[in-house]
Formats: structure tokens, C-alpha cells, sequence
């Protein structure tokens, strides 16, 4: 009687996303929890998403997701937080030049200040706030946040970085024995 052996099927290996990938597919689920918190309507003017534009009558309304504080700040994790985020539509967020966030931030910002204070204070107080957005782990529990559509635990992203920092230079070389100095070698 032949005995047959089974080969051991090795451990697949998970892949991981590269983090400019992570970080693209983070941003789009920001965008949508935040057009999905303001009920895909524009929190200006009001108009809801797949209503008949006012420009143009053969088009539908989108509904942009608007960071309060800019996304391009270097590891500010509120680039990701659903609070720092408005519904706004194209004409409202980019177009109009009266009240547009983008042409006229003053007059936005000064009516997001009076109208939603609550946002606008948050966005204020936490601005400052820096985290390493290079860290996987921080990555991975902001993108669960997102999923769970909730805002981030900023206090919790820091204890992450402290707890499991990322190896700043993971291909630096080992420190020189001790009895060679610059000098020893002619440097």
C-alpha cells in the first residue's frame, strides 16, 4: 500500500498596499463620508445632489467634498477627519466667485464661523495637531475609522505613533566600532 504525502502549501504572503495607494484610497473614503454626513447636499445653498442645476438646466447636481483646513499639510491627520469636511456643490465649492470656498474664503470661512461653529472650532483648535501618515499603523486604524464612518480618535493616532514608531532611516548603516573616528580615517 503506497503512502501519499501532502505537500505543506506554504503561507500565502499579504501583499501590502503601498502607502501612496493607501493613502488615495483613504482620501476617497473621507470624501464620502463627508458628502454622506452632509446627506449629499450642499451645506451653502442647499441643493441636493441629482437636483436640476440653476447654471445649467441639462445637468444634475454633484455634491464635492471641501477640506476646511487644506488636505496638502504634511501629516496633519485632519486631512482625513470626516468634521474637517463640507458638502458643497461645484458652484459653491470652486465656481461662484461671490461665495465660492475656493474664490472667496473669507466670506466662506466667516459664514462657516457663524453658521457651524462647532466644525469651525474643532478645525481651529486641532490644526496644529501632527501625526506620521507613514506610519501603516496609523493608516490602518484611520481607514477603519472612515469604514465605521466616525470621526478619528486624534489622542489614539498619537498613542500609535508613540507606542509603534516607523523606522525613520531603515537603511542607515550600523554606528562605527567605537576606537574608528573621523580622524582615523583621514576624514
Amino acid at each position: 500500500m503506497k503512502k501519499t504525502i501532502k505537500k505543506q502549501k506554504k503561507a500565502k504572503k499579504v501583499k501590502l498596499i503601498a502607502l501612496p495607494k493607501l493613502r488615495k484610497k483613504i482620501l476617497k473614503l473621507w470624501a464620502e463620508a463627508v458628502r454622506e454626513k452632509e446627506n449629499n447636499t450642499c451645506i451653502y445653498c442647499g441643493v441636493k445632489k441629482g437636483d436640476i442645476s440653476k447654471v445649467n438646466s441639462s445637468n444634475t447636481v454633484l455634491i464635492d467634498s471641501h477640506h476646511l483646513l487644506q488636505k496638502y499639510i504634511k501629516d496633519c491627520p485632519l486631512k482625513f477627519e470626516i468634521r474637517n469636511g463640507v458638502g458643497l456643490c461645484k458652484s459653491c465649492h470652486k465656481f461662484d466667485g461671490n461665495h465660492s470656498a475656493h474664490k472667496s474664503p473669507i466670506v466662506f470661512y466667516d459664514w462657516l464661523r457663524l453658521n457651524h461653529p462647532d466644525r469651525y472650532n474643532y478645525v481651529l483648535n486641532n490644526s496644529s495637531i501632527r501625526v506620521d501618515l507613514d506610519n501603516r499603523l496609523i493608516l490602518e486604524e484611520i481607514e477603519k475609522r472612515l469604514i465605521a464612518k466616525e470621526s478619528l480618535d486624534l489622542e489614539r493616532l498619537k498613542q500609535i505613533e508613540k507606542d509603534f514608531p516607523r523606522e525613520q532611516n531603515p537603511k542607515k548603516l550600523p554606528p562605527l566600532a567605537p576606537d574608528i573616528t573621523p580622524d582615523t580615517l583621514g576624514l
